[in-house]
């Protein structure tokens, strides 16, 4: 779990260390809130289990020593000792602290026994409206896999835009995605993007097979890359 959570935080461009709790909100203690300060200093140290051991209904905290206190619990949760029923523990105790973060901790822990258990944590998730691409993204190729193209075409548009820097799958996906909407234009753009790379060759040669993509071989939008669909020539000779 601990490198699942490292690795969430990392995709949504955060800054998250097992030794220094990231306050949440990026809002430091005020002046006057003691209870924050005491949370604050003792996350400087990395004193996670104290903070919770001593932690009181989140109703008795401020915004910004609840940031800290849900902070204390996913670094808890990722603790590599932990069995999966302590790390699911810790990060409901970290959503009761409002760290809505943890609900993709809680997407992980289930994926692979539960998956629409997981899927309702990604849900759950989006609907905080997370400065994250990771749940769209996910979400999106989850409805892309039940044929629900309009419904990914908007999860995947929106981790597009919250996306920071070039992602040749979520491009990929965008593509497919757009293709099958019937938006040509868009989706020639998101192949340009995924090919740009160098990534994505073999899998656009395989769409010359599959029914829903038959014309894309003759679609102006395409033209470019009918010789590559075909086979007779290469991704680097047409780029």
């Amino acid at each position: 779990m601990k490198n699942r959570i490292v690795t969430l935080f990392a995709a949504a461009g955060m800054v998250f260390s097992l030794q220094t709790a990231a306050l949440a909100g990026g809002k430091p203690c005020q002046a006057q809130d003691l209870a924050c300060q005491e949370i604050a200093a003792l996350a400087e140290t990395g004193q996670f289990d104290r903070i919770t051991a001593n932690a009181g209904p989140a109703s008795n905290y401020s915004e910004e020593a609840r940031a800290y206190v849900g902070d204390a619990y996913l670094a808890i949760a990722g603790r590599e000792s932990n069995t999966p029923a302590q790390e699911e523990y810790f990060c409901l105790k970290a959503l009761e602290y409002g760290a809505t973060s943890a609900y993709m901790g809680l997407y992980f822990i289930h994926a692979g026994t539960d998956a629409e258990k997981a899927l309702g944590y990604l849900e759950h998730y989006i609907a905080t409206k997370p400065k994250d691409a990771v749940p769209y993204v996910l979400l999106g190729e989850s409805e892309m896999g039940k044929e629900n193209y309009e419904a990914a075409n908007e999860l995947l548009r929106e981790a597009k835009a919250l996306a920071r820097g070039l992602s040749t799958n979520l491009d990929w996906n965008l593509f497919q995605v757009s293709y099958l909407l019937g938006d040509f234009e868009y989706a020639s753009a998101m192949l340009d993007s995924a090919l740009s790379r160098g990534q994505f060759a073999k899998d656009l040669k395989a769409l010359a097979s599959d029914p829903r993509y038959a014309d894309i071989g003759i679609r102006p939008e395409f033209h470019k890359y009918e010789p590559l669909l075909k086979g007779t020539t290469s991704l680097a000779s047409i780029r």
